[in-house]
């Protein structure tokens, strides 16, 4: 998650916040400016995380077609982990009433 963090901090960008679905996967909202989401895609690549193939054709497409490369825009980015460790158990206390 630091590693994304980074990616989205050198795009240009910032995380406005994350939710953590167990051990499976994360969802980060980001805010970047047009011009940083190519940016991202490549920085990404090298942490192993890879964008799907309508992914990556909505990033060619925002950043071949939109007028100012410094217009701000909202992204939400969903990472999934892939691994053979258990699904992540928490125990929830009784909250009374």
């Amino acid at each position: 998650m630091t590693e994304v963090n980074d990616a989205v901090l050198h795009s240009g960008g910032w995380v406005e916040g994350h939710t953590l679905l167990s051990n499976i996967a994360t969802v980060f909202k980001l805010e970047l400016p047009v011009k940083g989401l190519q940016v991202l895609a490549d920085k990404l690549e090298p942490l192993e995380v890879r964008l799907d193939e309508e992914s990556r054709e909505t990033v060619a497409k925002v950043t071949g077609t939109a007028g100012d490369p410094s217009v701000e825009i909202r992204v939400t980015l969903n990472v999934t982990f892939i691994h053979d460790e258990p699904d992540l158990r928490r125990a929830v206390p009784a909250v009374p009433g």
